[in-house]
């Protein structure tokens, strides 16, 4: 396995395959996007009211940070990196779940950043994009439940582990995945990407065994929490209770029968980058490869009831072609930018005015324990 980082040769401004366009963005730069965005979340957040008390899933994840390798509800259980953490601080557990989202926040807009720009994002449209993640309404929401949530760090590890990858890091990407794969299982995604994006051909036996080598340590990990850690409520959590296949069909029929809220969802997470990215996909090889992680994210639909919260996980590819194609689109950046912010603030207020009683307070509870 090679240990180094290998940028590549020098390209041309604009290259074909639209990557490797600038050899890396400045840490220093990176540090200051990854500051700007966590403060922009922690003031729109102080802006909205919070969960007054953990419930639901949000309690599941206090409870484990008050014993971590408790029994609990699956497939939280296995997701004990975030609560371990909180676990071990000595904080207060709100307080300390909270800053965590921050500096999730701040480290997921920093990795952005640097992902864009290696890619060939102009530099203020790489820090503009990176920013307006952060205030992003599934990033509000982790706050708004007070930081009981893993998402926010999720996308900080994909953000990271993509970066990684199309560097050739793979010591560092190895180790993003290993350390992400107990705060989220979804992390492993970033495996199958990686393949897909080293690969000169459908079966490529060189870049088989770089991923291998890279993610072997990851899925060892997740192999032994699923082995070691025990859980309960598996039957009860929809899209697992039943036959493989008839629940990935119950389960896509549910999500249809809700589909204009669904629809919604999908919409706030990434609003106008939902037109801007496709652009990228004829000029732009990692919008290409990319697609294995968006299929990868469709596919977790049919686990999940919340599509919005699955198509979270494409992130690297959605805001790494929107700042590919909004460099080269000059007079797209205003109204994509404007769309964004505006989706942001109205987010906030629709969750302020109704969606924080509605959503959260006043939800049912889910159908499988809270343990």
């Amino acid at each position: 396995m090679n240990t180094g980082t290998r940028v590549g040769p020098t390209r041309s401004p604009c290259p074909s395959d639209g990557d490797g366009v600038v050899p890396g963005g400045s840490i220093r730069s990176a540090c200051a996007v990854g500051a700007a965005g966590a403060l922009a979340l922690a003031v729109l957040g102080a802006l909205v009211r919070h969960e007054p008390t953990p419930r639901g899933d949000d309690l599941i994840y206090e409870k484990i940070a008050q014993h971590p390798f408790g029994v609990h509800t699956f497939p939280f259980g296995y997701r004990v990196g975030l609560p371990l953490i909180v676990h071990v601080l000595p904080f207060e557990y709100t307080i300390s779940f909270v800053a965590l989202a921050w500096l999730a926040a701040g480290g997921a807009a920093a990795f952005a950043y640097l992902l864009l720009r290696y890619l060939g994002s102009a530099r203020a449209v790489a820090a503009t994009l990176a920013i307006l993640m952060c205030v992003s309404p599934p990033f509000l929401l982790v706050v708004i439940r007070q930081g009981r949530n893993t998402d926010i760090a999720t996308v900080m590890f994909l953000m990271a582990g993509s970066y990684f990858m199309v560097r050739r890091s793979y010591w560092w990407l190895g180790v993003t995945v290993l350390v992400g794969t107990p705060v989220r299982e979804a992390v492993l995604f970033l495996l199958p990407f990686a393949y897909a994006y080293w690969a000169e051909r459908p079966f490529d036996l060189p870049a088989a065994k770089r991923t291998l080598a890279v993610g072997a340590p990851a899925v060892a990990v997740y192999l032994g929490l699923r082995l070691g850690v025990h859980t309960v409520g598996e039957t009860r959590v929809p899209g697992y209770g039943g036959s493989i296949i008839g629940d990935r069909l119950m389960m896509i029929r549910k999500g249809l029968r809700q589909s204009s809220q669904e629809a919604r969802r999908l919409f706030t997470i990434y609003g106008p980058l939902w037109l801007v990215s496709p652009v990228a996909l004829r000029e732009m090889r990692f919008a290409r490869r990319g697609l294995v992680l968006v299929a990868l994210s469709v596919v977790s639909m049919t686990f999940a009831a919340d599509w919005g919260r699955m198509i979270l996980l494409s992130a690297p590819v959605f805001y790494s072609a929107a700042g590919y194609v909004l460099t080269r689109k000059r007079r797209w950046r205003g109204p994509v930018f404007v769309g964004l912010g505006a989706l942001a603030v109205a987010y906030a207020v629709y969750m302020a005015v109704h969606g924080v009683d509605s959503g959260i307070t006043n939800a049912a509870p889910p159908p499988y324990p809270v343990r």
